[in-house]
């Protein structure tokens, strides 16, 4: 195809062309005959993207695209130029840079030229490329009726920038009467036609005038002057417009439609916007906007404007199998059924499934995404849409499969509106919907007996073992099971034994032929799941069904044992199952297991290419074991592009492709084949590609036998986690663009005197203090690595008879891990990275290789390397604190309206805090820090917070950074919020970036709970909850004399027990005021002269965290309306001896600011809860401790406590002995770490602290109305209504 542009340029002239402004062009074919092009529906809100790859790095980069006018929304780095309707640029790290700021002007003189039948838009652009001639946009666009793609590159000759688009826009059109219909993508329509009115709608405008208007009609001849008028302002002697049914109806720039008329003179005077509006009217009224350089606008708000949404036909039921409606769904037809009530015979319902009802039915049955409407057989006019398709089917917890369109027309009662409700049933006979009932609220109900509905029977084989009858491929499980010992799964207070295809080795109490049993923290054992060889096989999933012991009378245990595949660890790891509850109590368990026997037979190539030149590419960093890359299609829908680099596509139930593809489509629940892996990446032109060939048969009348897929990657360095772009088919070869640092070419280099430049802070890194020295650090097998920075290493750390800069030292052997280099560079996140290659000889065609990343650590914590993983036996990665990589590190407080947050208290030096859930997953976090470096922790050095899967030995995988820490917490109602962000590409939306959110929650109470995992997002922001007392804020506390009441010790606290008078420097303290100096003030001043200056008398007092601050006013007069006064803040110090010595913070003009900490004031919170944290090494914050005698009042209540508490352990007693079982969805109100349940604390308005109740896993069984309160005046009051809800 490129070489069709080539000869482009010298065939312009002699060829039929068109001009046009806007998207309508009108030219003469090749058979005489005139063919209108419209590419309205090609201009977009956003401007279209397309990558360009050339040999040149100043014509390399991304081209911004518009049609039919010129780009918005792009900044000035991106595309200077307002005139450009094509502009190309490169984003160099987190910086955009113009390369051709107008390779097409939309003000430049498009033409539109037909080669071959083709149409070819030449848009020249205003920036110069070489003398005489400037940049032009040549695009070739392609008629297909059922694509709608992003236009694709083809190619760089000279000035021409020469692009693809295969779109239904590159059809000619010929018929008229299209002002009020257009097409759309999947063979839909836009028809507005129904909007008209017989004779004219009345629209006020400003200044008390008023117009006359129709909607794709013109208005009724008695109403505005002339023939066929579009609109006119009333009493008006001319028309706006004149009414032009061949006017074509467009897409605008903004996303709504719009539809111009023509004044007599033939220049556009009306404009009228089509809104979408599912909620609004089906007849509505349009407003005026605006009058404006002669054109006047209109606004209409319509369903009639809402384009289709489409919808996935699947539901899954509660064991994962999945049901799919989509057989049911009518093209252009749909389901008619009769409401058999003997006063509504006439009523006739209309019903699609997933999707809208046709043009065919009455207008307001197909108004923007109606699934189903009501219509009179006798008066179609009266037809009432009853719902709009909007979300797939589903299943709720009785296991009904429910379909449900909402947002219908209005009830008789405006306050409702619309909607049905399709209950399916399966039924060996389709028996099609039938009518149920219809209520007073406008919800009518629906059943339907169909096949459909049934769950589709899966393959089922013996002794583990079973043929997938598609891809007639046996499974063969048996060799999963353990003959040495059974697989621990180890929770917090129980645990799992498993093994499956084969019993457990070891009885379970006593039971023998058991394949999992649950083990309880007293020893209890319990057989949940009882041996089952009988393997099905499902819709891409394997899966056995286990059933056990009773846990609940009369209810059986059950497990479902789900096999997944993943595809065999270079590096011998052992994968491991996970166990965890459904979250019920209903005793139902779900057992996943990733393991390489459930993988069909796979294929693996080599992933590497070197140049001419001697730089080899090496994508193997993009090959995934157990998960796919996935690149969305730009329609938005659930279909897309999963593939695999260099090795077929993972299989699982949403890859279900064939075993040997690299690349596959999926199209709702079809998966097609779009080349299989045979070779390894190439080099075209200095170009790296990716081919996947012999795909499935292809459809296109001049393409290749089998369809293709074609990867072109382009080198970009900070793009560490990025995923691909899908960019169009064309003939059968799909095409794809992967910017990626893995693409960028590794070249042997040196003298660059180990330093490197931020280029955003200009700030420069310089390691060379580390050179000259060797620095050792060890496996967990005690290996020794010994590392040089940025030189050899010394003559006494020689290894293998090379010189190396790394080298490791095993029992047996030493083996060279790569020679020097100083070649020093700046990651994303700021991480420092040395690169070591060359060692020695590592398999076939390889060396060995060390990966240095070097990063800004937590202060005090510990210098110098961490070994973290050997990567495909080759590379060894090291991460490394060094305060020579510290740039400015972020500051862990912030204030506000004088209030301050600092968290610098929680940041960890030594091991980084975790949360573990039960599918195996583990965060960890650090505090406004990076993660401390971890042997088998491979996040990428730098990360703040990251999340792993451990397997059986102790290795990570599947490692995602979920964030650096960047900013400063900020302070929110409730406490403070951190953010991380820029983490690594989410799976789900590869355009987006994982980030972390953590939500520190005020707890007063000194219990710090570390991080709580809460939530994960569809963006894949990762929430965590932490309790602490660092974010509580002020709580201002009773002042009686030289006493403070203190509410979280409910009694007064004296301030005598700080002794009398102190002196710090030229100060004198008294807290009591009986000082000899200060004459009954608490501090005072001594002049040089020897005169006191007093500082007042105490006058509030505030609890702050962990300080109490005493504020003292009222002093003597320090200049002119200002008196001196000062502050106290008391803590604790435990380490101090009596009552320690105050110190001075600060001081300025008036005031003075004093620390005072000292163990008398470590008083003892005995009215807090003991609450378990996330992990055991958390450190719990100094709590006070109380030094008065305990009150009458809670000598009564401790009492009373103790009674409940009695009676309780006694019925518990009972239950754990009569139903072990169901203790373990019962759980006290403290939550277990393993159940991930949350306590939270918030303040209410009158001062109280409420803990709320929360459970992730499993679900805890805890009434609402139980409440659990700490009183400010009171110690705790538990409010039991139900007192077995506790048990």
């Amino acid at each position: 195809m490129l070489a069709r542009f080539v000869l482009l340029a010298a065939g312009v002239a002699c060829a039929a062309t068109a001009v046009s402004s806007h998207c309508l062009y009108t030219i003469t074919g090749d058979n005489g005959d005139p063919q209108t092009y419209d590419f309205s529906s090609l201009a977009t809100i956003d401007p279209w993207t397309v990558p360009i790859v050339s040999d040149s790095t100043q014509k390399s980069g991304t081209l911004f695209l518009s049609v039919c006018g010129p780009l918005k929304g792009l900044t000035k780095a991106q595309c200077p130029d307002e005139d450009a309707s094509g502009c190309l640029a490169r984003k160099d790290g987190d910086q955009w840079r113009t390369l051709v700021p107008s390779a097409a002007a939309a003000t430049a003189n498009t033409t539109l030229v037909l080669r071959d039948g083709t149409p070819v838009l030449i848009m020249p652009g205003h920036t110069p490329c070489e003398p005489g001639r400037n940049y032009t946009i040549i695009l070739e666009l392609l008629c297909n009726q059922d694509k709608v793609l992003a236009p694709f590159f083809l190619g760089l000759t000279g000035c021409e920038i020469a692009l693809g688009w295969i779109t239904a826009a590159a059809c000619p059109t010929t018929k008229t009467g299209r002002a009020c219909s257009l097409a759309a993508s999947g063979g839909y329509w836009f028809d507005l036609y129904p909007l008209a009115n017989d004779t004219a709608y009345r629209v006020a405008g400003t200044d008390g005038r008023q117009f006359y208007l129709n909607l794709c009609a013109p208005v009724a001849g008695r109403f505005c002057p002339g023939q066929k008028a579009a609109a006119c302002e009333v009493k008006a002697k001319t028309s706006l417009a004149r009414f032009d049914d061949s006017v074509t109806l467009r897409h605008a720039p903004n996303g709504y439609l719009v539809s111009t008329q023509r004044s007599d003179n033939g220049s556009v005077t009306l404009e009228i916007r089509y809104y979408c509006d599912q909620l609004a009217p089906l007849r509505t009224q349009p407003k005026f906007i605006k009058q404006d350089n002669g054109i006047t606008y209109f606004a209409v708000h319509s369903p009639y404007a809402c384009p289709p949404v489409p919808v996935d036909c699947v539901a899954y039921t509660r064991q994962g199998v999945k049901i799919d409606l989509s057989p049911l769904r009518k093209t252009n037809s749909y389901w008619t059924v009769r409401d058999p009530r003997s006063n509504y015979t006439h009523q006739l319902y209309y019903i699609n499934v997933c999707a809208p009802l046709p043009r065919s039915l009455p207008s307001p049955c197909h108004a923007g995404n109606v699934g189903a409407c009501i219509s009179n057989s006798n008066r179609s006019d009266l037809a009432q849409p009853l719902g709009a398709v909007e979300h797939p089917p589903r299943v709720t917890k009785d296991g009904d499969l429910i379909l449900t369109y909402r947002d219908g027309s209005l009830c008789p009662d405006p306050k409702n509106r619309r909607k049905i409700h399709i209950n399916f049933k399966c039924h060996d006979v389709e028996r099609g919907p039938e009518f149920l009932v219809a209520s007073d609220d406008c919800v009518y109900s629906f059943m339907w007996l169909t096949p459909a509905a049934c769950e589709p029977k899966p393959d089922q084989g013996d002794n583990c073992r079973v043929l997938d009858s598609r891809m007639l491929y046996s499974f063969d499980l048996r060799s999963i099971y353990n003959k040495m010992n059974d697989y621990e799964v180890q929770m917090e207070s129980y645990s799992y034994r498993v093994n499956l295809c084969g019993p457990l080795h070891k009885p379970c109490n006593n039971v023998k032929n058991v394949n999992v049993c649950l083990v309880l923290k007293n020893g209890t054992e319990i057989a949940i799941g009882m041996r089952n060889d009988r393997l099905e096989y499902s819709d891409g999933r394997l899966s056995l069904r286990l059933t056990g012991q009773e846990c609940l009378p009369g209810v059986k245990s059950s497990v479902t044992a789900i096999l997944a595949c993943e595809h065999i660890d270079p590096d011998g790891g052992v994968t491991q199952p996970h166990v965890f509850a459904s979250g019920a109590g209903d005793c139902n368990y779900y057992l996943v297991w990733n393991h390489p026997r459930a993988c069909p037979p796979y294929k693996e190539v080599p992933c590497t290419v070197q140049s001419e030149d001697g730089a080899l590419y090496d994508l193997s960093p993009l090959s995934r074991r157990s998960i796919n890359h996935m690149a969305r299609t730009r329609l938005g829908n659930p279909s897309g592009v999963l593939l695999n680099v260099c090795r077929s596509v993972v299989f699982n139930r949403d890859a279900n492709c064939e075993s040997t593809s690299g690349a596959c489509l999926r199209e709702g629940d079809k998966f097609i084949n779009l080349g299989n892996v045979q070779t390894g990446p190439t080099l075209d032109r200095n170009v790296l590609k990716l081919h996947y060939k012999e795909g499935a048969l292809c459809h296109a009348p001049q393409g290749p036998v089998h369809v293709t897929t074609t990867i072109t990657f382009l080198c970009d360095e900070g793009a560490i986690e990025s995923q691909p772009e899908y960019l169009g088919e064309f003939q059968c070869d799909h095409a794809l663009f992967w910017r990626t640092s893995a693409a960028c070419p590794q070249r042997p280099v040196s003298g660059h005197n180990c330093s490197v430049l931020n280029p955003s802070s200009k700030f420069r890194f310089d390691l060379s203090p580390l050179a000259g020295q060797d620095h050792e650090t060890t496996d967990d097998f005690d290996n020794k690595f010994v590392l040089a920075v940025c030189s050899d290493l010394s003559s006494t750390n020689k290894c293998s008879n090379i010189t190396s800069a790394a080298c490791l030292t095993t029992k047996t052997e030493e083996l060279s891990l790569g020679r020097s280099s100083s070649e020093l560079r700046f990651l994303h996140g700021g991480t420092l990275e040395l690169r070591y290659k060359g060692g020695d000889a590592c398999g076939v065609g390889r060396t060995r290789e060390t990966i240095i990343e070097f990063f800004c650590g937590a202060e005090g914590s510990l210098e110098g390397p961490r070994f973290v993983e050997t990567l495909q036996g080759c590379i060894t990665i090291i991460h490394w604190h060094t305060r020579l990589a510290c740039e400015q590190p972020v500051a862990c407080s912030n204030s506000l309206l004088g209030l301050q947050t600092d968290l610098s208290p929680l940041i960890r030096v030594t091991q980084n805090y975790r949360a573990e859930l039960p599918d195996g997953r583990i965060y960890f976090l650090n505090v406004c820090r990076p993660l401390v470096p971890q042997s088998k922790l491979n996040c990428g050095a730098g990360a703040a917070a990251c999340v792993a899967r451990k397997l059986a030995g102790g290795k990570m995988v599947e490692e995602l950074s979920l964030g650096y820490a960047s900013t400063s917490p900020t302070m929110t109602a409730d406490g403070a919020l951190l953010i991380y962000s820029g983490g690594s590409a989410c799976p789900r939306r590869p355009s987006v970036n994982a980030s972390t959110r953590i939500d520190f929650i005020c707890d007063p109470y000194g219990v710090n709970s570390g991080p709580i995992f809460d939530k994960e997002s569809p963006e894949c922001q990762y929430s965590f909850i932490w309790h602490t007392s660092l974010v509580c804020g002020p709580e201002e506390e009773e002042v009686n004399g030289c006493k403070v009441y203190v509410s979280q010790l409910k009694r007064f606290l004296s301030l005598d027990s700080l002794g009398g008078q102190v002196e710090v420097g030229k100060y004198t303290i008294d807290l009591c005021g009986r000082g000899r100096d200060c004459s009954g003030n608490a501090v005072c001043q001594r002049s040089a002269e020897g005169t006191w200056a007093s500082y007042g008398i105490l006058q509030k007092a505030v609890l702050y965290g962990d300080y109490l601050k005493l504020y003292f006013g009222g002093g003597a007069t320090c200049m002119t309306n200002k008196t001196y006064g000062a502050e106290v803040w008391l803590g604790c110090d435990s380490k101090s001896n009596g009552t320690g010595a105050p110190r001075l913070l600060m001081e300025r003009p008036c005031y003075a600011i004093f620390e005072w900490k000292s163990d008398a004031l470590c008083l003892q919170r005995n009215a807090s809860p003991t609450l378990p944290t996330s992990q055991p090494d958390i450190p719990v914050e100094p709590a006070l401790q109380d030094a008065m005698p305990a009150s009458h009042s809670f000598a009564v209540a401790s009492l009373v406590l103790c009674s409940i508490f009695t009676v309780a352990a006694v019925i518990v007693i009972f239950v754990r002995r009569r139903y072990p079982l169901l203790c373990l969805s019962w759980r006290f109100p403290w939550p277990s770490s393993a159940s991930h349940t949350q306590v939270h604390y918030s303040r209410s308005k009158q001062g109280d602290f409420a803990v709320k109740q929360e459970d992730l896993w499993p679900k805890v069984i805890l009434e609402k109305s139980n409440k659990l309160k700490i009183q400010r005046n009171n110690i705790f009051v538990f409010l039991l209504k139900n007192s077995h809800s506790f048990l």
